[in-house]
């Protein structure tokens, strides 16, 4: 699947996945035993470690509206 995107719409699609892991996890914190949002957060956050790589390598600096790194990881994948 090929999905183009110009400069303001990668920036929209990466702040949008930023608030929507960033909500899943703190969502997780409370109900940690959900196993449909667990596969739903992770799924979120590699999505949006992809938008940033694609970022980055557009040459663009994805600004920090939160410490997305700091999420926890599914180390089961």
């Amino acid at each position: 699947m090929l999905l183009e995107l110009d400069q303001e719409q990668l920036r929209v699609l990466r702040r949008a996945l930023e608030a929507r892991a960033r909500d899943m996890h703190l969502r997780l914190g409370m109900d940690p035993g959900d196993e449909g949002l667990s596969r739903e957060a992770t799924l979120a956050t590699q999505l949006l470690r992809q938008v940033e790589a694609l970022e980055r390598r557009a040459g663009y600096r994805a600004w920090g509206i939160g410490d997305i790194e700091s999420l926890p990881e599914d180390d089961e994948n």
